[in-house]
């Protein structure tokens, strides 16, 4: 559809427009005389989402894997079982499963996998910072020599492998056959919740991983951060931040930190620091991150901290669906004093500091409404509130996954000569925090979920 009328969308509650598309963008004054006309009759119309955080590979390996999470567990009788019966569904090679969490399930080994006798299995825990390998699994991917193992590869009292890798994704793929995920899906998936543009934050993304992203023909519009400062030619792919890794229980010294830090920004990068305490949140502060720079997650925040992130010009991309899917467990892991702390919203946005979200996926919710609800409600899966000050609107919260990619914290809007990425929503503003109906999704004015013209006049 070259051109295309919007009659009265509502871009926020109680207000109606009419937006004119054409040429993939808005644009002012009168339609052209053909323009397909729908009239919206109040639906809310918003700019397309960005999800600034989401791990693409990891998702769509995700949802080819064995689910081994708490619930899943309990509905399948257990980890042995489950995997006995993913086996019997997939008879040869490996079994992958994600999701494991060690508290709620057990403690997980090579020993344990090897009594489920499924191998070679591989299960990452819920963090996705951990693989546990049985014996079949490590044999296979194990050299020989234990001096060539990297380091991230646990041994026992007599050097035996315990079956846990840390922080090994990328040479663990090193190691097994190719396998390529199917991101077509994903970004299918992700447009039929509104979802116009991506910023994958994979920390070991290098030339390999941005070329299967880039050949993977997804309908977003697609950033991704980097391991290294410098940046291939990738077409089709924007450079994104540079992603610095912070092992809160291995953090780097400050003078290393401050080195990465300039390096990036010396080849002209943005860096972008996961941090999910306060260690870790300080450490970078010191080490110079500043004015077009990110912190990611911020998963606690504590109240001192705010100015220093107010004064550093830092951008702040959160996940508040985290409060929902893992807010139970921080009630009980987290110290008390810090429950205010988790995952602040009202109280950076009072303060000045930018604010944006992203999913996580597929280590937090993949439905960007997911994260819009616990921006509102702040409340857990077991119904307990987490810090009710920190809550914001509905518009405010929606508002933490439209901004621009390059600037999270820099909203977009639908005015003219902006690019047309947007998503109709099939009900009123009030009903945003449930079922969230998107009946169409465009990128550049051009429909990548739904049908506009089932509404048209």
């Amino acid at each position: 559809m070259s051109a295309l009328v919007l009659r009265r969308g509502s871009p926020a509650p109680g207000v109606e427009v009419d937006l004119v598309v054409a040429d993939g963008r808005f644009h002012a004054g009168a339609p052209p005389p053909d323009a397909d006309v729908v009239d919206l009759e109040g639906r809310p119309v918003v700019p397309g989402l960005a999800d600034h955080h989401v791990h693409l590979l990891a998702l769509a390996a995700a949802w080819d894997s064995v689910d081994s999470a708490p619930a899943a567990l309990a509905a399948g009788g257990g980890l042995a079982a489950v995997l006995a019966d993913a086996r019997a569904r997939r008879p040869d090679g490996w079994l992958r499963s994600v999701g494991y969490d060690v508290a709620a399930s057990g403690d997980l080994d090579r020993s344990v996998l090897d009594r489920a006798g499924v191998g070679p299995v591989r299960v990452q825990d819920r963090s996705g910072t951990c693989w546990i390998l049985d014996r079949a699994g490590l044999e296979l991917v194990l050299p020989a020599d234990p001096s060539d193992w990297p380091a991230g590869v646990e041994t026992d009292g007599a050097r035996r492998p315990t079956g846990r890798l840390f922080r090994l994704d990328a040479w663990l793929r090193s190691r097994l056959a190719p396998d390529p995920p199917d991101l077509q899906a994903v970004g299918a998936w992700l447009a039929s919740r509104g979802v116009t543009a991506i910023t994958d934050a994979g920390a070991e993304n290098g030339p390999e991983e941005l070329a299967i992203l880039a050949a993977a023909g997804l309908p977003q519009r697609l950033t991704a951060m980097t391991a290294s400062p410098a940046w291939p030619a990738v077409p089709g792919v924007a450079p994104g931040p540079v992603k610095v890794l912070l092992d809160e229980a291995d953090l780097p010294g400050l003078d290393a930190l401050a080195a990465r830090v300039a390096e990036a920004h010396g080849a002209g990068r943005s860096v972008a620091v996961h941090c999910v305490d306060a260690a870790s949140l300080t450490l970078a502060l010191a080490a110079g991150v500043g004015d077009g720079d990110r912190i990611e997650h911020a998963s606690i925040v504590p109240q001192p901290l705010i100015a220093l992130l107010d004064a550093s010009g830092v951008t702040v991309v959160t996940q508040p669906g985290l409060v929902a899917s893992r807010g139970d467990r921080y009630l009980v892991e987290v110290d008390r004093e810090d429950h205010s702390a988790l995952y602040r919203l009202r109280s950076l946005q009072d303060a000045g500091i930018p604010i944006a979200a992203g999913s996580d996926a597929p280590y937090g919710p993949a439905d960007p409404w997911a994260h819009v609800a616990a921006a509102v409600t702040r409340r857990t899966a077991a119904g307990t509130e987490i810090g009710a000050s920190e809550a914001l609107d509905v518009v405010r919260a929606m508002a933490l996954f439209t901004g621009r990619t390059s600037q999270p914290g820099s909203q977009r809007r639908t005015a003219p000569g902006d690019a047309a990425d947007l998503v109709i929503l099939g009900r009123e503003w009030a009903s945003l925090l449930g079922d969230v109906d998107v009946v169409a999704t465009l990128i550049g004015g051009r429909v990548v979920h739904g049908d506009v013209r089932s509404l048209a006049s």
